[in-house]
């Protein structure tokens, strides 16, 4: 459990108006850093990141990125589009999300995604198991198609 590696609740993500928003229910945390933070959605640890200054930066780029991917709008080395369409459908099924951070050193990032083996951090083991336009966006014109087929497949 990611209390048990120091991690404390300081917030909670949603959607809103098909944006991706990062709450924080702890002012204070926004200036922490250097910080591990951490996205549990439904009980399941589903992204580790960090932040070397200030947590609201980092967290900032995260919101941009994510809603942009969620419009279909993509950018090199990204939100890529099942990262953006796993997180849509796990914040419709469960409405929130929950936002852990752990002050200090970042060094142990690594070692904390194979452990949780979180579905949205592209270097986990389980991340490892997709086709690679599911794991970044490295051509922005393959993103977007990849987008719209995974679209269709849901409608």
């Amino acid at each position: 459990m990611l209390e048990d590696d120091g991690f404390v609740p300081i917030g909670r993500i949603t959607l809103a108006g098909g944006k991706f928003v990062v709450h924080f229910d702890r002012p204070e945390a926004r200036s922490w850093g250097p910080v591990i933070y951490a996205f549990r959605i439904g009980g399941e640890v589903v992204r580790i990141s960090k932040g070397e200054s200030d947590l609201a930066s980092a967290i900032r780029g995260w919101e941009r990125n994510v809603s942009d991917a969620l419009r279909g709008i993509f950018h090199l080395g990204g939100t890529n589009p099942w990262e953006a369409l796993e997180l849509r459908s796990r914040l419709t099924e469960h409405r929130y999300g929950e936002f852990l951070a752990r002050r200090g050193a970042t060094g142990e990032k690594k070692a904390l995604i194979k452990r949780y083996d979180p579905v949205l951090c592209n270097d986990s083991p389980c991340a490892k198991l997709r086709p690679p336009e599911a794991r970044s966006v490295k051509n922005v014109a393959l993103a977007v198609t990849y987008w719209g087929r995974l679209n269709r497949v849901l409608i």
